[in-house]
């Protein structure tokens, strides 16, 4: 290699040399900086992303003591009505009535739910409301990610009385 470089006339030596340079710069680039800053900017917008999580837990923390501090003055039980009424009512006034696809008596005692893309937040407020507010038990649960934080959820609600 030595001999070869040797053998060029002296452009040739500085044209290849300044296209090894060239090279050289090149490589460090791509191999080493444009790595780095990728990592960095997606930590960047992992940092993001994480901070409006943590706003949202915060907001939805206090919201939550407001719930729970009221929550000892609600009516207990179903108040006189059927566990299938309650549990539609509740439901759509708990925003999930375009979800519901299906509720049906399930035995004397319970209800089964059938929700198909539900969004699962509101969903799962409304299972901790119906709890604190009517004392239904979550029997059985069964709940399948569709993406953008919607679900298809089967559930079997039973009767506080039963």
């Amino acid at each position: 290699m030595k001999d070869w470089f040797a053998g060029l006339e002296p452009r040739e030596r500085l044209l290849v040399s300044g296209g090894g340079v060239v090279l050289l710069v090149l490589l460090l680039y791509l191999m080493i900086w444009e790595p780095i800053a990728g990592n960095y900017q997606a930590l960047n917008d992992g940092v993001a992303e994480q901070r409006k999580t943590l706003a949202w837990m915060k907001r939805a923390a206090a919201e939550l003591k407001v719930v729970q501090r009221s929550g000892s003055s609600t009516t207990r039980g179903l108040g006189g009505r059927s566990l299938l009424s309650v549990v539609d009512q509740s439901a759509r006034s708990g925003g999930l009535g375009p979800a519901i696809k299906r509720i049906e008596p399930e035995g004397r005692k319970g209800v089964k739910v059938w929700l198909e893309g539900a969004a699962f937040d509101p969903m799962i407020l409304w299972l901790g409301k119906i709890t604190r507010t009517y004392q239904i038990k979550t029997s059985i649960i069964t709940i399948e990610p569709q993406g953008g934080g919607r679900v298809n959820a089967r559930l079997t609600l039973l009767d506080p009385a039963a």
